[in-house]
């Protein structure tokens, strides 16, 4: 454990002379001199919850990265596993006092680690998949769901590996009147860019923007949706947002708990839309301790997932051990990524606890609340 006490020192009037190693950090400088390193983003990072390292928070990654900045730290593999033993749940951004932006951090630190060939192999491959396939599942033989239509909509990775559950929303929003515009599309790079792998995605978005020239779009993926609104300035609407304004009542006669996902609570801040739309389709939703804004992450952000398996699954165990203390048997989520983790976890809790806790996916109920008289 590196001792937060003996490397404070490096951040406060220490000379830049060895910075260059340091090339993508050297933009955030001044902004990793503006955390005042008060823990508050402890209270409740899914990673320190499990490992309680100081380094392990985003605290203690600032101080890991102003120390590969200034040069007080030389890369290794032990700074490059803390740096990338992040989720990406955007918590921490929010508790900040001083709004430090965490992640545009831990992304500039990992360009910098990848370039100095700290880049895990698992994490190459995804990149090489995106390169070779346009998609991370290295799938050459992806389902073509081109269709022509008046309201371009962006599938994802995630759901293009998932054409059923793509097919599902189509059908959906055709359901309510909404004719999608689906094109041959490619990675929207997010990986890379989260991964550190910035060379690549830079030639990468120049291959997006040829292949999906809209400046206003609906998405599937809370992660792309937060992306093509970030990186590239689309004016993108989740399809929740959509099918809210468009769906009609029912009666289903369900009672779940609903898992909010980190990049729809806390990055799009979309968090009534989902229970809207199940309350109109008679589902009562009974909430989880922490939740909305609040929410748990799931544990299956930031890379972790390809990376620190266990860990993952300890971070989605304990969501599952709150879900089942709402005395709901589902849980419903509207990330494929949560649904995937979540699934995994809940198999896992109900084995050893003998509960019979079930995850689904939103889309599922919407088509079930549709589909009944």
């Amino acid at each position: 454990m590196i001792n937060q006490m003996n490397i404070k020192k490096s951040l406060r009037g220490v000379t830049l002379e060895k910075k260059a190693k340091s090339s993508h950090l050297k933009k955030h400088e001044k902004l990793m001199n503006i955390c005042i390193r008060c823990a508050y983003c402890f209270e409740k990072c899914p990673v320190i919850k499990e490992v309680q390292w100081d380094t392990d928070g985003a605290r203690g990654k600032v101080i890991l990265s102003y120390g590969l900045l200034t040069g007080e730290l030389e890369p290794s593999q032990y700074i490059a596993d803390k740096i990338f033993r992040c989720t990406y749940c955007r918590d921490c951004i929010e508790r900040c006092p001083s709004k430090v932006d965490i992640l545009d951090i831990l992304s500039s630190a990992r360009a910098d680690l990848v370039e100095q060939g700290y880049a895990s192999d698992v994490h190459k491959q995804v990149i090489d998949n995106i390169d070779k396939t346009g998609n991370i599942y290295g799938d050459t033989e992806v389902v073509d769901l081109s269709r022509e239509g008046t309201t371009p909509l962006f599938v994802g990775c995630q759901y293009l590996g998932r054409p059923n559950k793509t097919k599902k929303y189509v059908k959906i929003l055709e359901k309510l009147a909404v004719h999608p515009k689906v094109v041959k599309e490619v990675c929207c790079g997010f990986p890379m860019e989260a991964l550190g792998f910035r060379k690549q995605f830079d030639d990468l978005a120049k291959t997006f923007k040829k292949s999906f020239p809209f400046d206003k779009a609906i998405t599937l993926c809370p992660t792309c949706t937060v992306f093509l609104r970030e990186e590239y300035g689309i004016d993108a609407q989740h399809v929740l947002q959509m099918i809210l304004e468009k769906i009609p009542e029912k009666q289903l006669g369900m009672k779940v708990t609903y898992h909010d996902p980190c990049d729809f609570s806390r990055g799009l801040k979309i968090i009534d839309e989902p229970r809207q739309i199940l309350k109109k389709l008679g589902v009562e939703v009974v909430e989880m301790k922490n939740t909305k804004e609040n929410s748990r992450c799931c544990g299956g952000g930031g890379g972790i997932l390809m990376t620190d398996q266990d860990l993952s699954l300890d971070i989605s165990k304990k969501r599952i051990k709150e879900a089942l203390e709402t005395g709901a048997d589902i849980i419903v989520t509207s990330c494929p990524t949560c649904e995937q983790v979540l699934k995994k976890a809940a198999l896992k809790v109900n084995e050893k606890k003998g509960t019979n806790i079930s995850v689904r996916s939103i889309e599922d109920i919407i088509w079930k609340g549709l589909r009944s008289k």
